[in-house]
């Protein structure tokens, strides 16, 4: 199967880039786009025509549904998972009529979108032998349409420790509860250098931490420009 060519609609830049990176390092899935507002993304989708967007709620000219709906006002059809810090049942709901194929909500898990994106690679599969096989069986269309439905009843959030149960590998639960401490303790942002300091890290390490958290939704990410060099990138607890 050739690689899943992939739009990112999120407003926080950060968060789009590391998902980007996931993708990259995922494999099967090729970021053809980035986005940052709901009229760029959908000036993307026309122009790249992608098979899969992940798309944000959380946008700031329109919301994700205006995106969503849009796209499906078009004719070239484009798979939706949404993956969002918003929990409304009226925004579930519109994303649901809206045929998304996943509802992810922030914060979770590398693996609970991992999880997601092998579903779907399943579903891409037997879509594709479906096309091949002519009429569908009604079987065959239950098991096309369930898991969607499946992953929005499931999809729900969980808190950063408990989401700590499932770790990427090379993360320690210990370790993130004291990179969420210090985090929660302080007044104002860190870099991953300070980080590393307080609680006794490699830089490299402290970033891997803090990154995993910007990813969950818990932590934004600031870039702090000096007077000469790269911007320092700076976290600070969300809550």
């Amino acid at each position: 199967m050739n690689p899943i060519r992939t739009l990112i609609v999120d407003d926080d830049i950060a968060v789009a880039g590391i998902h980007h990176g996931f993708l990259l390092a995922r494999g099967g899935f090729e970021v053809v786009g980035m986005a940052h507002t709901g009229q760029h993304g959908l000036d993307l989708a026309a122009d790249l025509r992608p098979d899969l967007v992940l798309l944000d709620i959380h946008l700031p000219d329109m919301t994700g549904l205006d995106v969503l709906y849009r796209l499906r006002n078009r004719r070239h059809p484009v798979d939706v998972l949404v993956i969002t810090a918003s929990r409304e049942l009226d925004t579930v709901r519109g994303a649901m009529a809206g045929g998304v194929l996943h509802y992810l909500v922030k914060p979770f898990t590398s693996r609970a979108l991992n999880d997601r994106l092998d579903e779907y690679l399943l579903l891409r599969r037997d879509l594709a032998a479906g096309l091949s096989a002519g009429p569908l069986e009604q079987e065959h269309i239950d098991r096309l349409v369930a898991p969607s439905r499946r992953a929005l009843l499931a999809g729900g959030a969980e808190e950063p420790r408990a989401a700590a149960a499932r770790l990427p590998k090379g993360l320690s639960r210990p370790t993130l509860d004291a990179v969420i401490d210090a985090l929660r303790s302080g007044s104002a942002d860190v870099s991953a250098a300070g980080m590393a300091l307080q609680v006794g890290l490699s830089r490299v390490s402290a970033r891997r931490y803090l990154e995993y958290l910007v990813v969950q939704g818990s932590v934004r990410l600031t870039p702090r420009y000096g007077t000469a060099g790269r911007p320092e990138n700076r976290y600070v607890w969300k809550h």
